[in-house]
């Protein structure tokens, strides 16, 4: 119990400030979720840094509850091994290194740098147990047939998307519907992102920021909290984007999730950008993401010297259709990977739809302030992802 002690001690405010911002943007912390309790439950006393006390567990959002959950006496004391072997084994490299390098460390320095690296070691091990098991939950998502998308269950509209849109989805691996919402709506939601960007509540991640993956800042909000009075454009949005799980299901039979928690995103004028990346995998790397929605939201005087293009790389082979290629064909995939397929200019009104777990992409440097609106659609690897023989229906 002293070393509890000691892990609630280093976890001080900007330590807990810190994990709130990594647990939030990185580890799928949006709200309206639970934490994964592997059946100890979902309570516990409130280590937060002011804003989560007195709040019910309605009120509360994903990010406070984890922090509640993890920093308990009984997580924190299952930490101990693994975070102090790791503090000891990089403070040792540091010493090893200063001693190389002519510097001895005293032992006063020593004593504050050990301090240091056990609080990354201590938050570091704690959003990657958040991350291990959201992974493990959203998975399990992915194959709940309770929350299926059933196109007989949907009231309005299931003809958003084009015929060439799904095709290209299903058989490049993304497709580009423009001019997607109206443009007068589309004015309002860059205005009402532009007050949610004001009121300070998009946040960045920092440890990404740092490691120089992306640069971006995030907001995570569920259907029900966007204001009808105040926000009518996000509403708009945020309800059409909702039918895409349906509307895909209904033509293309994906056995797709229902899905209400968007992503906002800010890109800044600084060369803000994100690294090439997969949005979902096969396997242990399975978040239960199948489809990527995005949305944008740019001013319409935009145009390409202003960078910010999303670039889409060649589609991987998933595992089906690796099992299927001789060594030969497989190395010659391989070596397609990093293969440039477009650069998707950010249009104002576009929807770009893509495989979360075939398609790499990134966004380029952007050089004039742009916002999207993204919305990650679960769904079990195997329907729709072969796509030989596939038409679109018409």
């Amino acid at each position: 119990d002293v070393m509890v002690q000691v892990f609630n001690t280093t976890l001080d405010c900007n330590a807990r400030m810190d994990l709130e911002r990594r647990l939030r943007m990185g580890a799928g912390a949006e709200d309206g979720a639970k934490p994964h309790s592997h059946g100890h439950g979902d309570h516990g006393q409130n280590h937060g840094h002011g804003h989560g006390h007195g709040q019910s567990k309605e009120k509360q959002d994903r990010a406070t509850r984890l922090i509640e959950y993890w920093t308990k006496p009984d997580q924190l004391r299952d930490m101990v091994p693994v975070v102090m072997e790791k503090t000891n084994s990089i403070l040792e490299g540091v010493k090893a290194k200063g001693q190389k390098d002519g510097m001895v460390m005293d032992a006063e320095s020593e004593k504050h740098v050990r301090k240091d690296i056990l609080k990354e070691a201590l938050v570091r091990e704690i959003v990657f147990r958040v991350q291990r098991d959201n992974a493990e939950e959203q998975g399990n998502r992915s194959t709940d047939g309770g929350i299926l998308a059933t196109p007989g269950g949907f009231q309005g509209s299931l003809d958003n998307l084009t015929p060439d849109t799904i095709k290209h989805l299903m058989e490049r691996g993304y497709g580009i519907e423009d001019d997607w919402l109206d443009s007068k709506i589309v004015g309002n939601l860059y205005k009402e992102m532009e007050l949610l960007e004001f009121d300070g509540k998009f946040i960045e991640i920092s440890n990404e920021r740092m490691r120089g993956t992306r640069s971006d800042k995030l907001l995570w909000r569920t259907v029900d909290q966007f204001d009808r009075e105040k926000q009518p454009g996000l509403c708009a949005l945020s309800k059409k984007m909702m039918s895409i799980p349906f509307e895909l299901n209904k033509k293309c039979s994906l056995l797709l999730q229902v899905s209400a928690h968007f992503q906002l995103a800010v890109y800044s004028a600084d060369n803000a950008h994100c690294s090439k990346h997969l949005d979902g995998g096969y396997g242990d790397r399975d978040n239960g993401r199948k489809i990527s929605a995005i949305f944008y939201v740019t001013d319409p005087s935009r145009d390409e010297s202003h960078g910010g293009a999303l670039r889409m790389y060649k589609r991987h082979k998933n595992p089906y259709e690796l099992e299927k290629l001789t060594p030969e064909e497989a190395k010659a995939a391989q070596d397609a990977a990093d293969e440039v397929e477009e650069d998707v200019v950010p249009k104002p009104g576009r929807l770009v739809l893509l495989r979360s777990r075939d398609m790499p992409h990134e966004v380029l440097q952007n050089r004039r302030k742009r916002f999207a609106v993204s919305l990650y659609l679960f769904g079990p690897p195997g329907p729709g992802d072969q796509p030989d023989g596939y038409h679109a229906k018409r």
